[in-house]
This record gives C-alpha cells, structure tokens and sequence, in this order.
C-alpha cells in the first residue's frame, strides 16, 4: 500500500467517522422526542380566545380548583404529591409538563390551569389528531377525566402522543390529581 492510498483511506475513514458521529447526535437529540410522542419546536397555537369562547359557551363551568380547599395541608401529604409528579416512580410528568404560569415551556403542553378547560387548547404544542377530535366533541378536562387518562393513555385516547407508560396504582394517580389541583390553579386577577 502506497503512501498515497494510506492517506486516502484515512481521510474516507475519518469522513465515515464523522458521520457516524453526527448521526448518533442527531439520534441522541431526538430520541427523548420519539419515546414520548412530543415534538420539538412547536410554535402552533391550537385555540384563540374567540375559539376558545365558542368552545365554553352554553358550559356550566365549574370551579374544580375550589375542590382544591379540601385537600389536606399536611406537609407530609403535600410532599408525597410533589414526589408522586416530579419522580420517576410516579408519572414522568414533571419532565415534559409545565404546571405553573411561569414554567418553561417544555415538549408537551402545560397543565397550568388543565382543570376546567377543553382539551386539545394551549400556546407551543401542536396536538394530536384524536386530542383535537375529542376538543371537536366538547371534552373538558375535569379531575376524574385526568385520573381515567393517566391511568392508561393509549387505551384511554387512541393516537395520542403521550407514550407514557399508565398509571395503574390509584393511590399514586390520585395524588399527582391532587398536585395538579394545587399547583396548577389560576391566579385571578381582580
């Protein structure tokens, strides 16, 4: 082998290297993304005030966050909510859900004011085809609805895009409602 063909090989090999190397990047970022349905970079906003109008009117709305005045001030019980959102034991949430007005936005839509409001509506997520049936159809987002979607998405709405395994212990589901009930409330203004 000449001198020529060595560096030839070396160049093609540190091309295909480089590839490689960029591929598996490219992979690495999107990974997250494919495994819970989410998509990067969404700036589609699915629902204007108007719309968002028409979708509540005639709705007797109810104020699921006075609920939250029953739920226990305990700081032990307060904790094993926030650990039941935010660990991996629980439901994963915290990863790609914000929850407060001033979260940042993250890969699937914020639950900061979920209860009460239609599915399918929210700023920098673009939604699923079967969540944008079911806003079509009037769903709304009430405590007992978020339990029944939890506890297992894909059979709860087929063709979501949260690929989250559910929750199946109702304990578990009950305090992340809980953490939600608390933590994802309105501040009226007045």
């Amino acid at each position: 082998m000449s001198l020529l063909d060595m560096r030839k090989y070396v160049n093609n090999a540190r091309g295909v290297h480089w590839l490689f190397i960029m591929v598996l990047i490219g992979i690495a970022f999107y990974l997250p993304f494919l495994i819970f349905g989410a998509f990067p970079y969404n700036t589609k906003t699915n629902t204007n005030p108007d719309e968002m109008g028409q979708l509540l009117e005639g709705f007797e709305s109810v104020d699921f966050y006075a609920m939250s005045e029953f739920l226990s001030d305990s700081p032990k019980q307060i904790q094993k909510e926030i650990d039941a959102f935010e660990t991996w034991e629980g439901g994963k949430c915290r990863f790609c859900h914000a929850v407060k007005e001033d979260d940042r936005d993250r890969m699937a839509p914020s639950l900061y004011g979920i209860f009460g409001r239609p599915a399918g509506v929210g700023d920098n997520y673009t939604y699923s085809d079967a969540l944008m049936n079911l806003k079509s159809n009037g769903l709304i987002w009430t405590p007992e609805l978020l339990d029944a979607f939890i506890s297992n998405p894909s059979n709860f709405m087929p063709g979501n895009r949260m690929r989250v395994q559910g929750i199946e212990d109702l304990e578990t589901r009950k305090l992340i409602v809980n953490y939600l009930m608390r933590e994802s409330k309105p501040i009226k203004e007045e």
